[in-house]
């Protein structure tokens, strides 16, 4: 079978596969939607399926040469767009529209993500996807191709949709014009209207492997496989993580996550309480986000890294043993995990810190003793 030569799509062969097939055999569906945890390359995938088809290479799709490659790459291409969640200030909106300014800021967020579609987007406000682009991609689909080709669009992070963005471009999703093909994109399968997942094909990517991460990260910044740094961040599951964490050693972020994953697996509610109370003086919501992202590392090096005995595990705290001990199955890690993903997003709402963490202790504390 012919293939898609994926450069920045990394794993998730099956996806691929099934991608490939329907492209060559020309069967693709107008509407996809794909779920599953962030940075385990759904945009990634997406991206590089819009530019293979829009590709006018004879060999290699896609080629990242011609000159509509070119075009995808710095999001000029008339008949490929994005919607995605945003976090507009005050100068990017007038009248409840879309200033100028706006729609510069919105450009500037999209060719961000095209650059680095693994990386995690750290938002300065509460993200959600404007009403006015949905209804300006709405009538760019409708308008029909200029270059004769499919008219693309993917909408990421479609669960952080407000009713009115969602009912917009459901009408486009339920009678879309000949040549459309819409990629929807979501972390919470669950959270997607039934109405829209109904007219989609789904396909669901899941976690990467620590040797999958390990190889990328080793091909990306040129350093040794036996890097003592790579076993800190390669079980994280997804490369965005991975990456985001090797980019941004925030030494004290790892220090509280540490130390307040240690107290939640200690049980010790009156150390809990205190410790919340600190944390809530940091008073910035970018390094409360980057702590939760640090606590689902340790989680996961908790369960994994069963055979290494860490000597500094979790600061000294705690030991390797009770933590391992306590996280006894697969299930339990993914309700662990699923918890961290509800604080990170209710942080990203802007949430009141002090009541995310103490859900949190509280929620921990249930699954890994089993009893409320």
């Amino acid at each position: 079978m012919e293939k898609i030569g994926w450069k920045q799509f990394v794993g998730q062969n099956r996806i691929k596969e099934v991608l490939e097939a329907a492209f060559f055999n020309q069967t693709m569906g107008h509407a996809y939607l794909f779920c599953g945890d962030m940075g385990t390359g759904k945009f990634a995938a997406a991206f590089e399926l819009a530019m293979a088809v829009h590709c006018e290479s004879a060999q290699v799709k896609p080629c990242y040469e011609c000159d509509s490659c070119r075009k995808m790459l710095h999001y000029s291409h008339p008949d490929f767009h994005v919607i995605m969640p945003v976090s507009l200030q005050k100068e990017h909106r007038s009248d409840s529209k879309l200033t100028e300014q706006g729609w510069k800021y919105i450009s500037e967020c999209v060719n961000e993500r095209i650059r680095e579609p693994y990386l995690p987007r750290m938002h300065s406000g509460i993200p959600n996807v404007p009403v006015d682009w949905v209804r300006e991609v709405n009538h760019a689909i409708h308008r029909g191709a200029l270059k004769g080709g499919r008219n693309i669009a993917i909408l990421d992070g479609i669960e952080m949709m407000s009713k009115e963005s969602a009912n917009a471009m459901l009408k486009t999703l339920e009678e879309p014009p000949a040549g459309t093909l819409m990629i929807l994109i979501s972390q919470r399968l669950h959270t997607v209207l039934p109405t829209i997942v109904s007219r989609c094909q789904i396909l669901r990517f899941s976690c990467l492997s620590p040797e999958q991460i390990s190889s990328e990260l080793v091909s990306r910044y040129g350093i040794a496989a036996d890097d003592d740094r790579l076993k800190e961040v390669v079980n994280t599951g997804s490369l965005g993580q991975s990456i985001y964490l090797w980019e941004n050693p925030d030494e004290e972020a790892s220090i509280v996550a540490q130390e307040f994953w240690a107290l939640c697996v200690k049980n010790d509610w009156i150390d809990i309480a205190k410790k919340i109370d600190q944390i809530a003086l940091i008073n910035n919501y970018s390094s409360y986000e980057k702590m939760f992202i640090q606590i689902m590392n340790l989680i996961r090096n908790s369960f994994f890294d069963r055979i290494v005995d860490t000597e500094n595990y979790i600061m000294g705290i705690c030991s390797p043993k009770v933590a391992l001990d306590k996280v006894r199955s697969v299930d339990q890690l993914e309700q662990l995990l699923g918890l961290c993903e509800q604080a990170i997003n209710r942080i990203r709402s802007r949430a009141a810190i002090s009541l995310v963490l103490v859900d949190f202790a509280i929620s921990v504390m249930e699954k890994l003793n089993g009893k409320k």
